[in-house]
């Protein structure tokens, strides 16, 4: 159980941190596509920190997390592919 915990943290961190690369090169550029980027990598961090509360509330229902975790998972890739179409 704590290695789930160090890896969906570690998950976490780099998320956040491409998540504030990606606002500050936003900032920079001024382009959309990158706020798409931006907005993806947020998801991401917000799915890791429902897996953390997952974990650390010791919650056993799979389906829920099964559904939780696959509606990011389709949301994240709905915008890496706007991304890619924006470029």
């Amino acid at each position: 159980m704590v290695v789930e915990n160090i890896i969906i943290a570690g998950v976490s961190v780099l998320a956040l941190a491409l998540t504030v690369i990606g606002a500050l090169a936003y900032r920079r550029m001024r382009e959309r596509s990158l706020l798409v980027l931006t907005a993806a990598f947020a998801v991401f961090f917000v799915k890791g920190l429902a897996l953390s509360a997952y974990l650390f509330l010791g919650v056993r229902d799979l389906t829920t997390l099964f559904l939780v975790v696959g509606g990011f998972d389709v949301l994240i890739l709905a915008l890496f592919y706007v991304f890619t179409l924006r470029r």
